[in-house]
């Protein structure tokens, strides 16, 4: 097992085989006392919840349990769930699962430091940013990791369609542990789309035009070398738990990578195609991201020596002599791209996945709807042909 400590945002990774059993000393070394389980249905169905509680046995003392949380996380799931914290007198939350069950338990941390009942209020108010109360947040994934759980986000669907987007660091996990026997199988589509999601997010985050922290940098080149040692091996053997721990865990330093980083329009305007459409949000960032990759003026440079140093050589980065930072970077993804062809159809407009222009229009003129100069050059870059 690995302990790693992220300074810039006070989250602590604990990775590798026995990382569960081994964060029940530093839990109940926080105050962890009276802990609540936030999980998924498909974490339930597929014997990932039983497996969390063979492992922690006793050590964690458990006493409220919420497992309805579907695909989507719902206002409704966060107001029970709070409802469950404050009966069974709670003082920490750990979510098991995809992001939807990540959500809810974000959210729910951010309505007891509100003091908020409903989560629907949010659709009216702000968060509060003044609060003593600290209720310890806890992630362990159940699949791929999707980069969220080391962000400050949260997003929950109301009955009536609409959406509630926060972003505040009172959402913020404390602790993200990753353990192989928590890495699902999945299929080479599902797959692909994992990998492509962590290579968009951690060259996302090098390519950010405001000031990138020097960790943001790590967390994004140790991301690409994971990625890339390790995509093939696991849509070829995925039946190997190494390849999709190793995947999974480059998945989750590109998203410390990403939402770390001051580059988060690909993120709304994928987010509102999403809500717009139904599509599958991996499968929208990564188009986004591919066609930005190609008409992007790389006017700035990165560290080549960085990247030969840190990512190393492999058949995805070719690192020529003389060769400029943003080319390097173009041929990666096309590289990588291209790669992914031999194993999976994977879809590569937004057309593939079933979205008319239509949508496209309505996403558009939403997306701009406030006149800023840079979200229309962005999103007519991305959009239009």
């Amino acid at each position: 097992m690995r302990e790693q400590y992220n300074f810039e945002s006070d989250i602590k990774f604990l990775t590798g085989r026995g990382a569960i059993r081994n964060a029940t000393v530093a839990l109940s070394n926080i105050g962890c006392r009276r802990m609540m389980l936030i999980c998924d249905e498909n974490s339930v169905k597929h014997g990932r919840l039983k497996a969390l509680l063979r492992r922690i046995g006793k050590d964690l003392n458990i006493v409220a349990t919420y497992k309805k949380v579907q695909d989507v996380a719902m206002a409704d799931d966060c107001d029970k769930a709070l409802r469950l914290f404050k009966e069974k007198e709670c003082d920490s939350i750990i979510a098991l699962g995809q992001k939807s069950a990540i959500y809810v338990a974000k959210a729910v941390k951010v309505m007891i430091k509100d003091g908020v009942s409903f989560m629907s209020n949010y659709l009216d108010c702000a968060v509060n940013n003044i609060s003593s109360d600290f209720v310890p947040l806890t992630v362990i994934p159940t699949y791929f990791s999707s980069g969220i759980e080391a962000s400050n986000a949260v997003r929950v669907s109301c009955e009536d369609k609409s959406v509630i987007g926060i972003d505040t660091p009172f959402a913020q996990t404390n602790f993200i542990i990753l353990d192989p026997s928590m890495c699902a199988l999945l299929g080479k589509k599902r797959i692909a789309s994992i990998g492509l999601n962590a290579l968009a997010m951690a060259i996302s985050s090098l390519t950010s035009r405001k000031s990138v922290n020097p960790m943001t940098k790590v967390y994004a080149l140790d991301a690409i070398t994971l990625l890339t040692d390790n995509f093939e091996p696991c849509l070829l053997y995925s039946g190997i738990r190494k390849y999709r721990y190793n995947v999974a865990f480059a998945t989750m330093l590109a998203g410390c990578a990403y939402w770390s980083s001051p580059n988060i329009m690909l993120t709304k305007l994928a987010d509102l195609i999403c809500d717009i459409s139904g599509a599958d949000y991996r499968d929208v960032f990564n188009i986004l991201f591919a066609k930005g990759v190609e008409k992007i003026e790389f006017k700035w440079e990165f560290d080549t020596y960085a990247l030969v140093n840190l990512i190393g050589y492999n058949r995805y980065i070719d690192v020529t002599e003389g060769k400029k930072g943003g080319q390097i970077i173009k041929d990666c993804v096309n590289m990588y791209y291209a790669e992914l062809q031999k194993y999976v159809k994977y879809p590569l407009s937004l057309a593939d996945l079933g979205i008319d222009d239509e949508t496209v229009k309505k996403a558009y003129d939403e997306f701009t709807s406030d006149g800023d100069v840079d979200k229309i050059r962005y999103a007519g870059k991305l959009l239009k042909d």
